[in-house]
């Protein structure tokens, strides 16, 4: 391949010399003669190669692909496709920036057993309902499968140099630091102790930036620190056993230094596998301080997909993060971060609303009136129920400061519950990428209902063996309140509870919600499809999965897995209805 592409360059800079017309014409025929066949895929956007916004090439032009529906399946096959072991993560709209020109595809359902993208389930080529703000990416597990044979005594050396880490036997190099005790103080900071490490000279030395200061013979006064900030001394000391034995523990109150530390060392692969375990660190704190400090961290770094972990984990667990002690640090660009989201785990938007005024009542020293009006306009009115719009004006807080403002929005909302989609479409005011008319994902009656798995009232072994039924408005807005859809719910636990009703299952766990009745039709002038999700929760404390229904099936991954480790099976079940407009 590379002496091709060198060929080529070398035919495009002799033809130079003779001729630019013979040049261009050279160049553009080896163009044509390398141009990528039809449903090939690129990663765009990132300088890893493993990660990137995901681009087809169709008739000529490389274009990207919109994240509707987009999940592991989807990113396993491109992941594949492109070589990779397998894939680490779907990444949301946006991750890896903005393409440009055609979006090709949009709503791909691939099972994940597909050889291309171009073979799994979708709209159709060009046919979409998105912007390049929503452009879908991928990380792939770095690294494609190897066939070479090696000797490795790797795990041996580095068992006797932690050993002699450890003992300290022939140490000439002492290292002063702070480590972490794990507990908070009274004021809310990690409390921290003296520590005194000893270590050689030598074994340091193969790292330029842990080079041990050589002008003295006395090993009492070699002292000595990699970055002189001693909130993050823990980390250079576990670091430097790192060294000694490439094995280290990591804990949420070392991964942020650890990380960085690598980063500043140049230790690629132990910044990649410390990066990696931000996402089993972040249901650990209750008190959401570390998610919160995760991602100050991440926007420093520059790291987009930590960033993008802690953006979705508070995302999925907003309502647990507005009531902890970490709402009132919440940075004013980390809400509006989080109410740009369409995966926001809320009751209802007038929780969002009310979560919003909370957190400016606790910071209004600090936000100004600008970052309320822009904080403000995430809120997507046209989802608060009609009832509690009326309200607003006597409710919020926020309406004395805004009311140019909230006299748009309430209006809009109105609008949304009054009037035909195919109508509001067709006004002046109306934009196609107006996220406003979208719902998030809704846990509050009647659009989300909840199964335990440890209540036996509903599961036997644990399954929903009987079919379970619940209904909901055809959508959101006002002009369908009285018109419903019947949902039939099951969970299978067991091929035979899948079986016995005629059905093969791909996986287990595997849960069904099937609409009873058909998909209504908006007067001829727009329809409502429902793009419902499955979401996994921990005994309720924290949300570490979420689903998309493909064909009425959703299948509960192997724990591994999961987005976020839940320690037991104690999973609670709740199926959402999502309407929206097409």
């Amino acid at each position: 391949m590379q002496k091709s592409v060198v060929s080529s360059l070398t035919i495009c800079f002799v033809s130079l010399l003779v001729s630019q017309i013979r040049t261009r014409y050279l160049c553009e025929s080896e163009s044509k003669i390398r141009s990528p066949e039809e449903g090939a895929i690129r990663l765009a956007g990132s300088k890893t190669r493993s990660q990137g916004r995901v681009e087809v090439y169709l008739h000529g032009k490389w274009g990207t692909v919109c994240h509707n529906a987009w999940d592991l399946p989807d990113a396993q096959v491109v992941c594949r496709q492109l070589h990779f072991k397998g894939a680490v993560s779907a990444a949301a709209g946006g991750t890896f920036g903005e393409g440009t020109g055609q979006i090709w595809l949009d709503q791909t359902k691939c099972v994940g057993t597909e050889n291309s993208l171009s073979n799994c389930s979708y709209n159709g080529w060009g046919l979409i309902d998105c912007s390049h703000k929503d452009d879908a990416g991928v990380i792939c597990v770095a690294g494609t499968s190897a066939t070479e044979t090696f000797v490795d005594h790797s795990l041996e050396l580095s068992e006797d140099l932690g050993q002699l880490f450890d003992s300290e036997e022939g140490c000439d190099f002492l290292i002063h630091g702070y480590t972490y005790t794990g507990e908070n103080r009274d004021d809310g900071l990690w409390e921290m102790v003296d520590t005194t490490v000893c270590a050689h000279r030598m074994i340091l030395s193969r790292f330029p930036g842990l080079t041990a200061p050589h002008d003295s013979d006395d090993r009492n006064d070699s002292v000595w620190s990699p970055i002189p900030q001693v909130t993050i001394v823990e980390s250079a000391l576990c670091t430097i056993r790192y060294v000694y034995t490439r094995k280290l523990e990591v804990s949420r109150t070392t991964a942020e230094c650890i990380h960085q530390l690598a980063s500043h060392f140049g230790m690629r692969r132990l910044m990649e596998d410390a990066g990696r375990l931000f996402t089993k660190l972040l249901p650990e704190d209750r008190s959401f301080l570390t998610q919160v400090s995760f991602y100050e961290y991440s926007v420093e770094a520059g790291d987009r997909v930590l960033q993008e972990n802690c953006l979705q984990y508070m995302a999925w667990n907003f309502q647990k993060l507005s009531t902890s002690k970490a709402w009132s640090s919440v940075s004013a660009e980390l809400l509006q971060a989080l109410l740009s989201r369409s995966d926001l785990v809320v009751p209802g938007e007038t929780f969002v609303l009310a979560a919003l005024e909370d957190w400016v009542s606790q910071v209004n020293r600090t936000t100004s009136e600008e970052q309320q009006a822009a904080l403000l306009a995430r809120v997507r009115f046209p989802m608060i129920p009609a009832k509690e719009l009326i309200k607003l004006r006597y409710t919020s807080a926020l309406y004395s400061v805004h009311p140019t403002l909230y006299q748009e929005k309430v209006l809009k909302g109105f609008q949304a519950h009054s009037l035909p989609f195919g109508t509001l479409k067709n006004s002046s005011n109306f934009q196609a990428d107006d996220r406003d008319y979208q719902a998030r994902i809704y846990t509050a009656p009647p659009w989300s209902v909840a199964y335990d798995q440890s209540n036996t009232q509903y599961y036997k072994k644990p399954s929903l063996r009987t079919t379970e039924h619940h209904s909901t408005p055809v959508h959101t807005s006002a002009v369908f309140n009285d018109r419903k859809v019947d949902w039939q719910l099951n969970l299978f636990n067991e091929q035979s509870d899948c079986s016995s009703r005629g059905l093969l299952c791909d996986s287990l766990p595997a849960a069904r919600m099937r609409m009873s009745t058909h998909k209504y039709q908006d007067q001829g002038q727009g329809s409502i499809r429902y793009s419902n999700r499955l979401l996994l929760s921990c005994r309720g404390r924290f949300i570490f999965h979420i689903v998309d229904f493909k064909e009425d099936f959703a299948y509960v991954p192997a724990g591994a897995s999961v987005t976020y480790p839940c320690p037991n099976e104690g999973y609670i079940y709740h199926f959402v209805v999502r309407p929206e407009y097409i």
